[in-house]
């Protein structure tokens, strides 16, 4: 308990969580305005919801970028000597700890969202108005794919251990895997990270995976990554 406060109380000191979640919020905002006001009619359900989905996928480089960072600064060894447990002990509690804050700036960025984005799908635009049956799915899939996504990337970072290559490996899983997986088999890109990512959002539709099958398979990523990130923390030595 004393080594996942610690992690949780360095987030919250220093800026990155900050940096990372206004610029969550701000994206967010960007994209209910383009969507919501510029991007002309929207009269059904669907698209309504498309420019409530935010962007969580920054969220993945937050978690990168706050777990590289530690071998960035070269603390992640004092860290561990001085909790006087295993590196893989302080590895898993420190992606638990950067799971948490993600949450957080999830939720928050998913409120802000919404907060300007209703009043303007539903007072600006003709057809059905959103109600609390398509909100609350909605809500819940923007923090849900938000939260996985900072797994995701603090896995990638933990298993990397550079800032960069964590950063480049979340560009290729996130934008560049989907689009190679499409040309084999179309329907296994909502599969994908980002492609579950994009259905939890709202951000396609007619998608061929429900709401369920695509948080399964997010999780299954994300949970993946992190026994992976784990088991190679595991055969390491300290440094």
């Amino acid at each position: 308990m004393r080594i996942a406060v610690g992690e949780v109380r360095k987030l919250l000191t220093i800026r990155t969580p900050l940096w990372f979640a206004l610029g969550s919020v701000v994206l967010a905002i960007l994209n209910v305005v383009a969507v919501g006001l510029a991007s002309g009619t929207l009269d059904e359900i669907g698209e309504k919801e498309e420019a409530l989905g935010g962007m969580p996928m920054l969220l993945l480089f937050f978690g990168a970028v706050a777990v590289t960072a530690e071998f960035r600064h070269r603390t992640a060894a004092p860290t561990v000597l001085v909790s006087g447990t295993s590196s893989t002990t302080v590895t898993a509690v420190r992606l638990g700890a950067t799971l948490v804050v993600g949450l957080a700036v999830a939720v928050l960025t998913t409120v802000a969202a919404f907060a300007l984005g209703v009043p303007i799908v539903n007072g600006h635009h003709p057809g059905p108005d959103l109600t609390a049956d398509h909100l609350v799915p909605l809500a819940a899939g923007c923090v849900l794919a938000g939260a996985l996504s900072v797994l995701v990337g603090a896995a990638l970072g933990a298993l990397l251990r550079n800032q960069i290559a964590a950063v480049v490996a979340g560009i290729v899983v996130y934008f560049v895997a989907p689009p190679l997986v499409g040309t084999i088999d179309a329907s296994a890109v909502d599969y994908t990270p980002s492609g579950s990512m994009q259905v939890l959002t709202r951000g396609v539709h007619g998608a061929t995976h429900s709401f369920s099958e695509s948080a399964t398979a997010l999780a299954a990523w994300a949970v993946g990554l992190t026994l992976i990130a784990i088991l190679a923390e595991s055969r390491r030595d300290l440094g």
